[in-house]
């Protein structure tokens, strides 16, 4: 398996902050992690208040740093 690159993280997210970027790199997701949590960003997916699992792991840390205001 091998790491994202910021190309990858790019074509999921769109335009995106290099803090940001190497912040979701840094979390070890894998390329379908963050495609997961582009979608939940983007109320795309059915998962947040659905009933479903809980976000875990991966999923969840690239999607706080998504959604976070703090980091640019």
């Amino acid at each position: 398996m091998s790491a994202l690159t910021h190309d990858q993280v790019k074509a999921v997210v769109g335009p995106i902050g290099e803090e940001k970027l190497a912040a979701v790199i840094a979390t070890g997701a894998k390329l379908e992690d963050v495609v997961e949590a582009e979608a939940l960003v983007a109320g795309e997916s059915d998962i947040v208040g659905q009933g479903e699992s809980p976000i875990r792991g991966p999923v969840m840390e690239v999607y706080v740093i998504l959604t976070s205001g703090g980091v640019p």
